[in-house]
């Protein structure tokens, strides 16, 4: 499965509206700094990349709560601060 896949089913299994999917899927994409990955096969994808999707799909369907391990182990210093950028 690509990564727009994997955000897709999530968005189901969220029960996030058809119409709004898209949108919630480039937003995600976006946030997570994955946005030309997006047709890549999740298996062709970097320890840190996969790490990234992880927390994007954490965050579709903007969860009201979300409890994350070590959200930063594996990536990169600049993913590092935009990720907790998004957390705090």
């Amino acid at each position: 499965m690509t990564v727009h896949e994997h955000l897709k089913l999530v968005c189901d299994l969220k029960c996030v509206p058809k119409a709004m999917m898209e949108t919630e899927i480039a937003e995600t994409l976006r946030l997570v700094m994955l946005e030309i990955h997006r047709n890549k096969e999740v298996g062709q994808l970097s320890g840190g990349m996969k790490r990234k999707l992880s927390l994007g799909m954490s965050l579709v369907g903007k969860s009201k709560l979300i409890i994350l391990d070590e959200p930063t182990s594996g990536l990169d210093v600049d993913s590092r601060r935009e990720v907790w950028q998004l957390i705090q």
